[in-house]
């Protein structure tokens, strides 16, 4: 009998040390963001540091909020940075309290300028034992699949975003991938609809391949896939140019964790990091969006992470087809609300 695909579509860490790992990239980012909302309102205090830096690409999105959420988002950050260590302990770390946010310099350079704790170095036991955590590998199978693709079946409105004016929702959806060896790649954005009412959608027949993955890279088995799923309204702020900066930094900056937790560099066991890398980029991601979110008020539509796990080429989702399951990604922001129906498959 065939292996069975597994399909999910919830990021989760529950790994301690990985968690642990992208939890200090996700803190280092967080206080950029900080950083980024004090520059607003004392620019010589808090200088930006060089271009391109996670302070530019979080004070561009902060500087398209509404002047009631940037006042607010300024008196939460100005009371944080006020606060004692052992408050901003509980928003930053405890490791990265002490970081000068003053200085003319990247906060993210200076958090990686901090030694890896011991506690969190991975072993080449760790890394093994995440290869191996969705089933058996190194199979040779008889008939196997070569490509993985993700398609898009429909995009509904549900609930079309604030205010409802005659106007209309003009739809967008792009995204991201990360391959079996953590290979991260941009999925141009693509206009879905310039006129989405409520209960209105978008359907594809066929279906419109979004993504596709060539099996045959990497020699090393079990494989995963993660795309990055972003839901964009066109008049709301460039959010589709603010994720592809924030992807690229995240992306970068778990490599440099994880590199520095296991000493060395990535390509040398490049075979069982593809999971990780998938799994740690869509988790801080993810998680900045939220805190945005809370800290920021920035209501936007949160990306959606889908991710499939191959035990082997000649693997099948449960059913026993090469044709997946069809599944839907839910989408609210700007008080509104979108759900994307999709599959992957198998060829």
């Amino acid at each position: 009998m065939p292996d069975v695909v597994t399909v999910s579509q919830e990021v989760s860490l529950s790994d301690p040390k990985l968690k642990a790992l992208a939890t200090r990239v996700l803190n280092g980012f967080k206080l950029a963001a900080l950083k980024a909302t004090a520059h607003t309102a004392d620019a010589h205090s808090y200088p930006l540091g060089p271009a391109g830096s996670a302070e530019y690409v979080f004070h561009d999105r902060f500087v398209t909020l509404s002047r009631d959420r940037q006042t607010g988002a300024r008196a939460r950050t100005r009371s944080l940075l006020a606060a004692s260590p052992a408050v901003r302990a509980n928003t930053v770390g405890a490791d990265l309290t002490g970081l000068d946010l003053h200085a003319d310099r990247s906060v993210l350079d200076a958090v990686s300028a901090l030694p890896v704790p011991a506690a969190l170095r991975l072993t080449r036991a760790d890394l093994d034992t995440h290869r191996t955590l969705h089933g058996p590998g190194g199979l040779m199978p008889l008939q196997p699949s070569t490509k993985l693709a993700l398609r898009i079946h429909k995009v509904r409105c549900d609930d079309e975003t604030n205010p409802e004016w005659p106007g209309d929702d003009e739809i967008a959806l792009g995204g991201s991938t990360v391959d079996e060896t953590g290979d991260a790649k941009k999925v141009a954005e693509f206009m879905v609809g310039d006129s989405f009412d409520d209960g209105e959608s978008k359907a594809y027949n066929p279906p419109r391949t979004f993504t596709a993955f060539d099996l045959t890279e990497g020699a090393v088995w079990p494989k995963s896939y993660f795309v990055t799923l972003v839901l964009a309204e066109k008049d709301m702020g460039g959010l589709a140019g603010f994720l592809d900066q924030l992807l690229a930094l995240v992306k970068a900056k778990v490599i440099e964790a994880i590199a520095g937790a296991i000493g060395g560099a990535i390509g040398s066991i490049a075979g069982p990091l593809g999971g990780l890398l998938g799994a740690a980029v869509g988790w801080v991601v993810s998680k900045i969006f939220e805190w945005l979110s809370a800290w920021w008020s920035d209501d936007v539509f949160a990306p959606v992470v889908a991710s499939v796990s191959l035990p082997s080429a000649e693997a099948t989702f449960s059913n026993g087809s090469k044709d997946g399951p069809q599944k839907t990604a839910v989408f609210k922001g700007f008080g509104g609300r979108y759900t994307v129906t999709y599959d992957w498959l198998l060829s």
